[in-house]
């Protein structure tokens, strides 16, 4: 395992999902709706045909970022290592790639921007009011922090799989 490529890729992840993720929420905070709290869902009309079908598209390259940049990290660790990859390492290689991703996630994005900072581009319409600091707690970071790490751990079989052959 590369340390230094694990960091490298797993920041180049990190960054380009942060401008997926922040355009979007620029955009449209509403696409978005499935992780606010509950509470503030509440306050809120469900998503319209519109914004269920931009969050399908959003979805794509949401999922290509996080298969791809991965597999390719994997690819290069495997040509690194003169064209063999046991499974074992490529497993952990991507893990922990997604997982610098997931780190990212929940520091900078989640605790750092949207529960310190609480911009406004990401307040949903018609919550303006409410304190989402309320709503927004650590232990919500944290627990969504823990289900990343299981996400991770269950993207990389496939991944490494496919990267390994």
């Amino acid at each position: 395992v590369s340390l230094e490529r694990v960091v490298t890729d797993g920041a180049l992840l990190s960054l380009a999902l942060g401008l997926l993720i922040f355009g979007s929420l620029i955009y449209n905070p509403r696409l978005w709706l499935q992780d606010y709290p509950p509470e503030i869902r509440r306050q809120v009309p469900p998503q319209t045909k519109q914004e269920k079908r931009l969050q399908g598209v959003l979805s794509v390259p949401f999922f290509l970022l996080m298969l791809g940049i991965p597999y390719i990290s994997g690819l290069q660790l495997k040509a690194a290592n003169a064209g063999t990859l046991p499974f074992l390492i490529a497993y952990l290689h991507i893990f922990l790639v997604l997982n610098v991703a997931n780190l990212f996630d929940a520091v900078v994005i989640d605790a750092l921007v949207l529960t310190i900072m609480k911009p406004k581009f990401a307040v949903l319409p018609g919550t303006e009011g409410l304190d989402y600091g309320q709503y927004l707690k650590w232990g919500l970071q944290v627990k969504n922090y823990f289900k990343g790490i299981i996400f991770c751990a269950i993207a990389s079989l496939p991944i490494a799989a496919v990267a390994m052959l």
